[in-house]
């Protein structure tokens, strides 16, 4: 036992951070409601003195009944019937408290709920993006909301509880004190093994699922790949069904072999605790039957220890537990705390950009992700102008998808300088530089929502504006297939939701490019705009491109040369820097790196 309370305590944390995370979760609890609050308060401090008076009530009653049936109770009925109608008084009381508290907490959870959920969608939507490429912002994020449902509102009705449990505890040990301190004292004790038992295992279960979060969040990910609509065709195909059920049924026996131990460990323990706790228990009582052989306690005093007994105990358990609960529903509550303190963008801060962007200019940038030792990209040098377009090409990975959230200002860079309009863009605020931008990324995203929705997120103010979605879907060739949906742009597409509609790859990718004509921008991005595409789909892209680089700078990425060779400039890169740049005329005469892809690209057109 002596080792085991040394070992019970929990994982060794900043006290000034725990009471700071203790007084951030009451104020989170507070700030969603103080009406419920307030209730949930007063009806705690109203309970906790109802066991006590409960039992002196009690106490009384019996010592009356007993007189009476000696005959000796001066009151006679009317005595007895005003300490039963007091009796029932405080019950009814208790009851009235309990469901108003009942109510207030139901209430006060859900407004709790809604207020932290809406603080983590506030924050993820604010982190930097190169954050999601993290996969310790997803823990974060996993492990954040893991802590919404229950936890603040927990650690605020724990706290209620140890201060109900102390004025409880207080008022009952002076009942108690009453039939001698050697049974207080003993009652007292015979909680400590128990809380003791419960608060070691209680940090290693902590442990063991903070552990397990990256694994865990694995073992999910293999069981949406099981259940996934859009990979379905592919896993049945491959038939990979038994090899993905493998992985996650071996994830299932390394939790298993966690737990296992851990739940065994932790029966034998409470098994002993209750056994010490039930030979403490019979010394106390054996003292109050001693007295009560020599006459002198009355009934009233003996039933009184007899409730009293459970009182202390699950009072002083309370007690003591509770500053262990506190401790470790905090210990949760820092999973929250630590995804609401990752550090985040301010995407309005700096100087509103107002003007149409007429020419972007890389002067020696440079961009290293955080945490790594190597640059992405190395003295990146280019410069567009309105009625242009540039293409970027090079292998996976040479550095193009940077400079694209380079350029969106969705990344920063390490150094070096980004101008627009001969202007440092970093002194403008990236949400209205933003504005000037309309992009299609290679991973496009297909949403599952209306087709009126998912091109007006390119510019939600213009939702209702039927002429300027079909004005759009005529330039990416969306509205073939969207004339033939049952509602037209108002039809739910995907299957995630009732009555969805599931379309091609190349459907969604043209509603994508929808929603890039959509938006009013002055410079277009597109990364392989005609990835998912088939040949007449390309080529009617391809020459809307054209018409849209007219008036405004296009910026593509393509490895299909029939696209890139559009661009008025093609900077071609290798490892993070220029290899070389040109028009495509220029660049073929050369014979460097671009005239060999385009070659080895070409002979797949062309007769043996």
């Amino acid at each position: 036992m002596l080792e085991l309370v040394s070992q019970a305590s929990l994982p060794k944390t900043d006290t000034r951070q725990m009471i700071s995370d203790l007084l951030s979760t009451l104020r989170l609890v507070w700030d969603a409601s103080r009406l419920h609050s307030s209730i949930i308060f007063i009806s705690s401090i109203l309970q906790a003195f109802a066991p006590a008076a409960t039992l002196w009530i009690g106490k009384l009653l019996l010592d009356a009944v007993a007189l009476a049936i000696q005959g000796n109770l001066e009151g006679g009925l009317n005595e007895l019937t005003g300490l039963l109608a007091l009796q029932v008084g405080i019950g009814a009381l208790m009851v009235l408290l309990g469901a108003l508290q009942g109510a207030s907490r139901e209430l006060l959870g859900d407004s709790l709920q809604n207020r932290i959920t809406m603080r983590i969608l506030g924050k993820a939507a604010n982190l930097e993006v190169e954050q999601f490429e993290n996969a310790k912002t997803y823990d974060a994020l996993k492990n954040a909301y893991n802590e919404v449902g229950f936890r603040p509102i927990g650690v605020a009705t724990q706290v209620l509880s140890l201060a109900q449990a102390i004025i409880t505890l207080g008022s009952i040990g002076v009942l108690l004190a009453q039939l001698g301190w050697l049974v207080l004292l003993l009652t007292l004790i015979a909680t400590l093994p128990g809380v003791i038992v419960s608060n070691y295992f209680g940090a290693e279960s902590y442990r063991m699922i903070r552990r397990r979060t990256p694994e865990a969040r694995v073992q999910n990910y293999l069981g949406t790949l099981l259940t996934s609509d859009q990979l379905v065709k592919e896993v049945r195909l491959f038939g990979f069904e038994p090899y993905l059920i493998k992985r996650w049924q071996l994830y299932y026996q390394k939790f298993r072999a966690q737990l296992v131990p851990l739940i065994v460990r932790r029966s034998g323990w409470s098994f002993a605790a209750s056994l010490l706790s039930s030979l403490l228990i019979g010394v106390a009582t054996f003292s109050v039957l001693a007295k009560a052989s020599t006459g002198s306690i009355t009934v009233g005093d003996f039933a009184l220890f007899i409730g009293g007994l459970t009182q202390v105990q699950n009072q002083f358990s309370s007690l003591l537990s509770g500053v262990s609960n506190i401790y470790q529903s905090l210990l949760y509550m820092r999973n929250l705390f630590e995804f609401l303190e990752l550090p985040q963008r301010d995407l309005e801060a700096g100087l509103e950009w107002l003007e149409p962007i007429e020419t972007i200019e890389f002067k020696d940038v440079a961009f290293r992700y955080p945490l790594t030792t190597r640059d992405v990209l190395n003295g990146v040098n280019f410069k567009v102008e309105k009625g242009h377009a540039l293409a970027l090409v090079g292998e996976n990975g040479a550095g193009k998808t940077t400079i694209v959230k380079l350029l969106t200002r969705l990344f920063e860079p390490t150094s070096g300088q980004i101008l627009f309009n001969g202007k440092d863009v970093s002194a403008y605020s990236p949400r209205s530089v933003q504005r000037q931008m309309s992009i299609i990324f290679q991973d496009y995203g297909q949403y599952q929502m209306t087709a009126r929705e998912n091109v007006a997120l390119g510019q939600l103010e213009k939702i209702e504006d039927t002429s300027a979605l079909e004005r759009a879907g005529e330039q990416s060739g969306a509205n073939e297939f969207v004339q033939t949906l049952p509602s037209g742009y108002d039809t739910m597409l995907g299957r995630m939701f009732e009555g969805g509609r599931q379309l091609s790859g190349g459907q969604w990718q043209r509603l994508a490019l929808s929603r890039l004509y959509f938006r009013s921008a002055s410079v277009l991005v597109f990364d392989e705009p005609t990835a998912a595409l088939d040949a007449q789909a390309e080529f009617d892209t391809i020459n809307a491109l054209r018409s849209q680089a007219k008036d405004r700078i296009t910026v593509l990425i393509s490895h299909r040369f029939s696209t890139v060779r559009l661009a008025d400039t093609i900077v071609v890169l290798e490892h993070g820097k220029i290899e070389e740049s040109g028009s495509h005329a220029e660049l073929v005469q050369s014979g460097g790196m671009y005239a060999q892809l385009f070659k080895l690209q070409a002979k797949g057109y062309q007769s043996s």
